[in-house]
């Protein structure tokens, strides 16, 4: 006969297993879109500021081909613009660093809601076990004659309590 202790020994590892599998599964499903999502966005952010330095670039370039004599006007657009940039891109660090906390926040509340909830179908697993294994022992013990003796003492018990009562009611 397998004790209780030992049936819980056995499912552990296989328990822990799947609570593992469960976790990374849902870690991968849902925290993988949001990277990709905002590793996206991050790019074409990137992009744009790449696009804007391209931009000021050009302009400072025709500035510069219409107007020779101005050179310290032009050095003055050109840094402006790199400051702009430069501006941008920390912008940019930040967003992306603050976006990733979110997401970081957000996953490992996910991941405790998940092992909450894990814990409890887990309880309940085992009391369904435990159920299952008292109902085995009471079935294996049971015999007619213990029946018949748990049938008679019953039935005393009730003659007890009606002849108890007085008008013949039972008493719960």
């Amino acid at each position: 006969m397998i004790l209780a202790e030992e049936v819980n020994e056995l499912w552990k590892w296989p328990n822990f297993l799947l609570l593992a599998g469960l976790l990374g599964y849902l870690i991968k499903k849902h925290g993988t879109p949001l990277l990709q999502t905002r590793s996206q966005q991050i790019r074409e952010s990137l992009a744009a500021g790449e696009k804007a330095k391209a931009e000021a670039e050009a302009r400072a370039a025709a500035v510069q081909a219409k107007i020779a004599n101005l050179d310290t006007e032009i050095s003055g657009l050109r840094a402006a613009a790199h400051a702009d940039l430069e501006r941008e891109a920390d912008r940019i660090r930040r967003d992306a660093e603050s976006e990733m906390s979110r997401i970081e926040q957000h996953t490992a509340m996910e991941i405790v809601s998940i092992g909450k909830q894990m814990r409890l179908e887990l309880r309940q697993y085992a009391a369904s076990l435990a159920m299952d294994l008292a109902e085995q022992k009471i079935q294996a013990r049971m015999s007619p004659d213990v029946q018949a003796t748990l049938l008679e003492n019953f039935a005393g018990d009730i003659s007890t309590r009606a002849a108890g009562s007085g008008n013949g009611a039972t008493a719960l």
